[in-house]
Parts: structure tokens; C-alpha cells; sequence
């Protein structure tokens, strides 16, 4: 019984991580600026070029992780190291653009208050176990 509630739980965070995945790499393209993802980048580039590239190539892989973990309740052997590929580039650039770039780096600079950035690091900290608990295949 416990393993079988476990997996439905399981179930619930990898669509809950797809359907966020996709929104949030979709949201990169649609809403510019105002994205999460856009400001962490912008942190550690300046406007520019370059800053755009990297953030593109994260949101695309945002996206393609998100439709991955959606394929994979279809059982699709030829995708399954694939998935583990992408869970695992997405997990590292989780904690490398959200968790250094996103909030140490502007808390040590002294544009975060304490509390603000412990509520986020820890909703990133919870996203990259999520991200773990997928890739575990419980």
C-alpha cells in the first residue's frame, strides 16, 4: 500500500514539474523581462547578446525536459536516458541560475533581505529535490 500511494505522489510532482517546466520556458519567450529565469541570467550577464543566448538555450531546455517527463508515462524505452539527461542538466542549471545566481549572489551583494531569501532558496532547494525524487524512478 505505501509503495503504491508513494508512486502516486510520485505521479502528481513529475506533471506538476512538466506542466511547470513548459509554462515557465514558454513564459521566456512570451513575457521577456519579467521572467524569473531572466533575472537570475541578468545577474551574472549584463543586457546583451550573450545574455539572451543562455537564456534561450535554458528556457528550450525547460521546455524539453517538460514535454520528457510528460512522454515518460508512456514507457518509452529510447527516451529513458534521455530523461535522465535532461533531469540532470536541469536539476544543475536549477541550482547554478535560481539558487547562486538568483539569490546568493544578489544577497551577499545586499539586494535581498534575509527572509525574502531564505523563502526562495528554500522553494528552490524543494524544486531540486522534486527534480531528485523523479529521477530516483521510485
Amino acid at each position: 500500500m505505501a509503495k503504491g500511494m508513494t508512486s502516486i505522489w510520485k505521479t502528481v510532482l513529475q506533471i506538476a514539474v512538466a506542466v511547470m517546466l513548459i509554462i515557465g520556458g514558454i513564459s521566456v519567450f512570451t513575457n521577456g523581462a519579467k521572467d524569473e529565469l531572466v533575472k537570475a541570467v541578468g545577474n551574472l550577464f549584463n543586457a546583451g547578446t550573450l545574455r539572451d543566448v543562455v537564456v534561450w538555450v535554458l528556457a528550450a531546455i525547460e521546455i524539453i525536459t517538460g514535454v520528457l517527463l510528460i512522454l515518460d508515462f508512456f514507457h518509452i524505452n529510447s527516451l529513458d536516458r534521455l530523461d535522465d539527461i535532461f533531469l540532470l542538466i536541469i536539476m544543475i542549471a536549477w541550482i547554478v541560475v535560481f539558487m547562486v545566481l538568483g539569490e546568493l549572489i544578489p544577497l551577499f551583494k545586499g539586494h535581498l533581505a534575509f527572509v525574502p531569501f531564505l523563502q526562495a532558496f528554500a522553494k528552490d532547494a524543494v524544486m531540486v529535490a522534486v527534480f531528485g525524487i523523479i529521477k530516483a524512478k521510485i
